[in-house]
């Protein structure tokens, strides 16, 4: 059996490292960063305990927040990945999919222009 570590996604690893490892659609990195910032003790998932401490702000309930993470737990296996998460939202995202694309590409730009200034 694989070490899980060796392909989880690290706090290291560049989204676009990353993108490209999991071969994320265009405007989808952001569910990297997501998973990055929830994913409390760096497993590669995301448990209930950390979706909800991630995204509890009010607007949904716990029972509701409990729902929406076995909605898009479809692996069934109490802990949601990237692909899951990508999957999901990439279906509720309608237009706002390329302004995701869009403010992906334009923090690429951002990010080459700030190392060639330190230089």
């Amino acid at each position: 059996m694989e070490d899980s570590r060796e392909t989880s996604p690290s706090s290291n690893n560049s989204s676009e490292e990353l993108s490209s490892a999991l071969k994320l659609s265009k405007g989808m990195s952001i569910f990297l960063d997501i998973l990055r910032r929830a994913d409390k003790n760096d497993d590669g998932k995301l448990s209930f305990e950390e979706f909800k401490a991630y995204f509890a702000d009010g607007v949904l309930s716990g029972e509701e927040l409990h729902e929406l993470f076995h909605t898009i737990d479809t692996h069934n296996t109490n802990n949601l990945d990237t692909e899951e998460l990508c999957e999901y939202f990439s279906q509720h995202l309608g237009e706002y999919e390329n302004v995701l694309a869009a403010l992906e590409d334009l923090n690429l730009s951002i990010l080459k222009a700030m190392g060639k200034t330190k230089k």
